[in-house]
């Protein structure tokens, strides 16, 4: 009995330090993830695209959000609850026209979310997208440029 307490307590002793590290397991998602929260201070939403199978039920969606102080923009494409958990490919781009720089990526398999991807975009328009591959197979998009300062 005292052997399982004392692994009991190792364990739980080991969870919270990581916990106070900010340390999340490889492919897992913050308790509290959200777009804005996974970019950082300062970001807002301006745009999301939903990637549905046939049945319409939500597999992801991809953010755009904007930092009106840094003028930077992210992308994150976040696993709806359908997906959530699955390690699967999921991606987000972004790139910014006129920048002469190539398209920001970030593509893997994540059992949460991809990105962030950021770039300063001040004045330029951006475009922006994401996918996610399930059994059923790859949705992607890939916005036209939009949202030009």
């Amino acid at each position: 009995m005292r052997t399982s307490v004392r692994r009991s307590a190792v364990t739980v002793s080991a969870v919270a330090a990581l916990a106070a590290l900010g340390a999340v397991p490889a492919g897992a998602a913050p308790a509290a993830a959200t777009p804005a929260g996974v970019c950082g201070s300062g970001y807002t939403q301006i745009d999301s695209h939903a990637f549905r199978n046939s049945s319409s039920v939500e597999l992801a969606r991809v953010y755009l959000l904007y930092n009106a102080t840094t003028k930077y923009n992210c992308v994150v494409t976040f696993h709806a609850s359908a997906t959530a958990g699955q390690a699967l490919t999921t991606g987000a781009w972004l790139d910014v026209d006129g920048d002469g720089k190539e398209q920001a990526k970030d593509q893997g398999t994540y059992s949460s979310y991809a990105g962030p991807v950021r770039l300063a975009a001040g004045t330029h328009c951006v475009k922006w997208g994401g996918m996610i591959e399930t059994r059923a197979g790859t949705y992607s998009y890939t916005s036209p440029w939009s949202h030009c300062g």
